[in-house]
């Protein structure tokens, strides 16, 4: 697969210290493919998934190609090495994913060959931490904000049926396809179970409708990477996200990592408000390129 001598080869078990150690450099930017290559650590797929530039114990940077093409801690010299290596390749990744301005640089030798099956270029992506958050805010029953608690906890098993119908709004929603499709949504509704078994799902439900929910979609480092935020649209514009989210970093940084992060669209105005409230203060900026 990697030609003998090249720059960019597979990360196999013997380089997989080094490039946890480049990862970790950085795991705000980096936690959706770190948690990943945390995942495959020393397995058969580790090769499969990932490549370095330069020398194995002393990586320029790490490329994830796996289901998501994401570059992590790379120079700009490796950038332009796995631009070539890719464009040279069939693309298996359903999106790129990762700092603007690597996937800028990577983007200059895949735009030719993977340009045509681009489906929605998200350039702006704010990249947010959360900073103390304010006050614990309740939401009433019709929905006012009145001071309190949100009632945001971890979804617990038994519950997958009433989460997983606001799991598949939140992803038809926010990336554009039915997670259904395909397998009729089998291998979804398994990422659904999975996430509340682990504790990282968190709800609020009332009458048993899930009003909020958002889930802890990366652990990495001392980072938690917080994803599918989702307010059941007969709630919005309440307080219920403000709220919810506040109660999220508390509850997320007691459960799992010190440090909660996420990404938004730069267009989303509404949720960059709510997550400001919550305490949430931008510290880069991603980009994601959906297929």
């Amino acid at each position: 697969m990697f030609r003998r001598g090249g720059r960019v080869r597979a990360i196999r078990s013997g380089g997989y210290d080094a490039a946890l150690a480049l990862a970790l450099t950085d795991p705000v930017v980096n936690a959706l493919a770190g948690a990943r290559l945390r995942e495959v650590a020393r397995t058969g797929a580790l090769p499969q998934e990932f490549s370095l530039a330069g020398d194995e114990q002393h990586p320029e940077g790490l490329l994830w190609h796996g289901v998501n093409l994401a570059p992590l801690s790379a120079t700009p010299r490796a950038l332009e090495d796995f631009g070539r290596h890719q464009a040279s390749r069939a693309r298996r990744s359903s999106s790129v994913v990762g700092d603007r301005r690597a996937v800028e640089t990577l983007w200059h030798d895949l735009a030719e060959p993977w340009g045509a099956g681009v489906r929605e270029y998200r350039w702006s992506q704010p990249l947010l931490l959360a900073e103390e958050p304010p006050a614990p805010q309740r939401i009433a029953p019709g929905g006012a904000t009145v001071g309190g608690e949100a009632g945001l906890r971890p979804a617990v098993p038994g519950e997958e049926e009433a989460v997983f119908p606001a799991a598949v709004a939140m992803f038809r929603e926010e990336v554009g396809i039915d997670p259904l499709a395909g397998d009729g949504g089998r291998s979804y509704r398994a990422r659904v179970a999975d996430l509340i078994r682990r504790r990282r799902t968190y709800v609020v439900i009332e009458e048993g409708e899930v009003r909020f929910k958002a889930d802890v979609g990366a652990l990495f480092g001392p980072v938690a990477q917080i994803h599918g935020v989702w307010v059941r649209p007969a709630h919005r514009g309440r307080g219920l996200g403000r709220a919810g989210m506040a109660e999220l970093v508390r509850q997320v940084r007691r459960d799992h990592a010190p440090q909660v992060s996420l990404y938004v669209n730069d267009y989303n105005e509404p949720a960059r408000r709510a997550y400001a409230a919550a305490g949430f203060r931008q510290v880069g900026e991603l980009t994601t390129i959906l297929f």
